[in-house]
């Protein structure tokens, strides 16, 4: 049994020592720098309600450097809502035609005009060259995708960020990239067909991306093009919340690929930390195995840092990334086993089951 127990332990250690290098080469590996193709770009931005950061989340997105002209649609649900006085200050606002972020979608898809498209939530906080940098690969890819960085200092923020990156391991490689809706952009040719999908599912993301590959698209990863996302005062609770209608998103439409989370986080999470407190107060050495897992996962978590920090040019200290780990090694496998039996999110109000 103890032959096992390190076979199984030492197999997985080599797995991520090789996730480790996976990540080091994906954040050395150089950006794409094809030239502006887009004449015009229109950017979908759905909004419901306000924030603390909305003005200055919608000074970024609508303050870009880019030599192609930009149509800035947002999109609400009514004139009452506060983000449509708001919104009216950068940019034209229409009124999605039901509730709910697809149906705002394909609403505003109906009213573009622009050869090149983006998608994007009000919640980020970019930089001047993300929508030079989100669009210009479109030269040579079918869509480009983006992703975010919580930017925060309370538990709660620690929380977001470990649940938020459990998507990055899939953007690193083209066979498991998928399209993120806070930051996304697509040539037209997609949009009769999205109009027609989006209203029946949940998951923008998704549909995007299954209409991608009925075609055969190729989906860049903009490294460049990654956007902070500065939060908002939150309980752990509603972090938690959050983070479990993410992975809902993934079990309800991409349930192979929640399996395996499920299986890797649960064979982590025993293995480093269940099989050595068992082998302190049982005195058997071979279980302490698993704690090599620790120092493994941590210098992934530094190497995707440093990588982040120095593409999408935010400050990531080494103190904010260990605290995120740590705290990730709980709440990670915690909200996924959560998963397991919730089936009912609520989401801006609304209450989506399956």
């Amino acid at each position: 049994m103890a032959v096992l127990i390190a076979v199984v332990v030492l197999a997985l250690v080599t797995l991520a020592a090789l996730g480790l290098a996976r990540e080091y080469f994906f954040w050395r590996s150089r950006e794409d720098n094809s030239p502006q193709t887009c004449r015009k770009i229109s950017v979908i931005i759905p909004m419901r309600g306000i924030h603390q950061w909305t003005v200055e989340n919608l000074k970024s997105i609508t303050s870009q450097t880019t030599n192609a002209e930009v149509d800035y649609i947002f999109v609400v649900d009514t004139p009452e809502d506060p983000a449509y006085g708001v919104a009216q200050k950068f940019g034209r606002v229409i009124l999605s035609k039901g509730p709910g972020k697809n149906i705002a979608l394909a609403t505003a898809l109906e009213r573009v005009d622009g050869d090149c498209v983006v998608v994007a939530d009000d919640d980020i906080k970019p930089g001047s060259q993300w929508l030079h940098n989100l669009t210009s690969p479109l030269a040579k890819y079918d869509a480009v995708t983006s992703y975010r960085w919580y930017v925060g200092s309370e538990l709660c923020h620690r929380v977001k960020l470990s649940l938020s990156n459990l998507a990055f391991p899939a953007m690193l490689d083209e066979r498991s990239r998928f399209v993120w809706g806070g930051s996304t952009a697509f040539r037209r040719e997609l949009i009769s067909e999205l109009i027609q999908r989006l209203p029946k599912y949940v998951s923008d993301d998704y549909v995007i991306y299954s209409v991608l590959k009925e075609r055969g698209g190729r989906i860049w990863f903009a490294k460049s093009a990654i956007v902070p996302t500065p939060d908002s005062k939150c309980a752990v609770l509603d972090a938690l919340r959050w983070g479990i209608r993410q992975i809902l998103m993934v079990k309800w439409h991409a349930p192979i690929g929640w399996r395996v989370g499920l299986f890797i986080y649960t064979t982590n999470f025993v293995l480093s930390i269940v099989f050595p407190i068992v082998g302190v107060v049982a005195s058997n050495p071979e279980l302490l195995l698993g704690l090599l897992l620790h120092p493994i996962n941590l210098a992934k978590d530094v190497v995707r840092a440093r990588g982040v920090g120095r593409h999408a040019e935010i400050s990531i200290s080494l103190r904010d990334v260990v605290s995120t780990w740590a705290v990730g090694t709980l709440a990670i496998p915690l909200a996924i086993w959560t998963s397991i039996f919730v089936k009912c999110v609520d989401w801006r109000g609304r209450r989506i089951c399956r």
